[in-house]
């Protein structure tokens, strides 16, 4: 069973840098790519919300609440960077404090410190 958790939680950080990797190279793309860009951010939102109609009320909550942590994140490390400036720089400035926030989360929360500690 820890293996497959360890997997799990393995799997949701891989998607999660994907992701962030994915916002670094839409920051640096060319303005006539916005409309792939939209069309990303539809499909990503609907695979979330399948994945979503699957779960059970209370994790549905727990969703509910990582979101609106994940929101928080993201508005601090955007007050911290002008994302309207957008240019690699930027992308790599805003990527390197989103990962620095989540670092700090992570370190401060009980699966942060039982990591830290197993490392």
């Amino acid at each position: 069973m820890r293996e497959m958790m360890l997997s799990m939680m393995r799997f949701s950080g891989a998607v999660t840098l994907f992701g962030l990797e994915q916002i670094q190279n839409a920051m640096s793309a060319p303005a006539d790519t916005q409309a792939a860009l939209v069309r990303l951010c539809g499909t990503l939102e609907s695979m979330s919300g399948v994945l979503e109609s699957k779960l059970d009320t209370s994790t549905k909550n727990a969703l509910h609440s990582l979101s609106k942590a994940q929101l928080d994140v993201l508005d601090s490390t955007s007050n911290a960077v002008n994302l309207d400036a957008v240019n690699i720089d930027s992308a790599t400035d805003f990527l390197k404090r989103t990962s620095e926030t989540l670092s700090g989360v992570m370190a401060g929360s009980e699966i942060g410190k039982t990591a830290g500690g197993a490392a």
